[in-house]
């Protein structure tokens, strides 16, 4: 049964998630209706996705998977056709045929997100639904130093919303993380890893602006982590600053050809 890949973008303002629920708008059920008018005698099996983002998150590079019976012969057809039928907050941008063992979850090896954060006493047109506003002054040279202690394989408990890790493990490792000052009003928080718990990255970044306003004066990410509670860290961010940029997959290089097109 042939298997294809999607790239898809979407804003995430217009959306309860990804995952389909019902009588709510989702990404997923907007992505799967449109499918399943344009394969009415080819029907596609459920859409499998990198992440499944919450209500308010936004997607740059999201990938997502699905099967169907019999080959697709025109990809630019099937891109403008799904671009038709979906709402206008989503667009899918490329697809690719992909091995039948491929599966945009289980097969993803890291995941990389940005956190926009709009840094000024005064207010902004573009900051509603797009970014974090950051009214405080922020010590960002305080916030830089303590990326580097995250980076590797740690216990993130401290990190990520408590009643969902009850029971669970919460090992994760971050590959990389790092500040990025875009303009002196705008600054965004780039971090990759091989997987994510919930509200994980809005908690760390949350948490990183906590000590950039000097909430602690003697604690730091490192005596955070190593309290593994949820409570000895900073605030959770809203959605609105949160976008999956990129999925990762080692051993499917033909996933590379999905994010050949330009990225926002």
């Amino acid at each position: 049964m042939p298997n294809y890949a999607l790239l898809v973008e979407y804003d995430g303002t217009h959306f309860n998630g990804w995952q389909k629920q019902k009588n709510l708008p989702t990404v997923q059920s907007s992505i799967e209706s449109a499918l399943a008018i344009i394969l009415r005698k080819n029907p596609a099996s459920r859409l499998s996705v990198a992440g499944r983002t919450d209500t308010g998150v936004h997607a740059l590079g999201m990938v997502c998977n699905f099967k169907t019976e019999n080959p697709i012969p025109n990809f630019h057809k099937l891109l403008v056709s799904l671009n038709a039928l979906t709402p206008n907050a989503v667009s899918v941008k490329n697809v690719v045929e992909v091995p039948a063992e491929f599966h945009a979850r289980f097969s993803c090896t890291g995941r990389e997100y940005i956190y926009k954060l709009y840094y000024s006493k005064y207010e902004s047109s573009f900051v509603e639904g797009r970014a974090f506003w950051v009214k405080s002054h922020i010590n960002w040279e305080k916030v830089e130093k303590q990326l580097q202690v995250l980076v590797g394989e740690k216990d993130f408990r401290s990190l990520t919303k408590a009643k969902s890790m009850a029971g669970k493990r919460a090992i994760r490792e971050i590959l990389a993380i790092q500040l990025e000052k875009l303009t002196p009003e705008w600054y965004q928080i780039r971090i990759r890893a091989n997987g994510f718990m919930h509200n994980m990255v809005r908690i760390t970044v949350g948490t990183l602006l906590d000590i950039g306003k000097g909430r602690w004066e003697s604690r730091s990410i490192d005596s955070i982590l190593e309290e593994k509670n949820r409570t000895q860290a900073g605030v959770t961010l809203p959605p609105d600053g949160l976008y999956f940029v990129r999925a990762y997959y080692e051993d499917h290089p033909e996933i590379h050809e999905l994010y050949k097109i330009p990225l926002p």
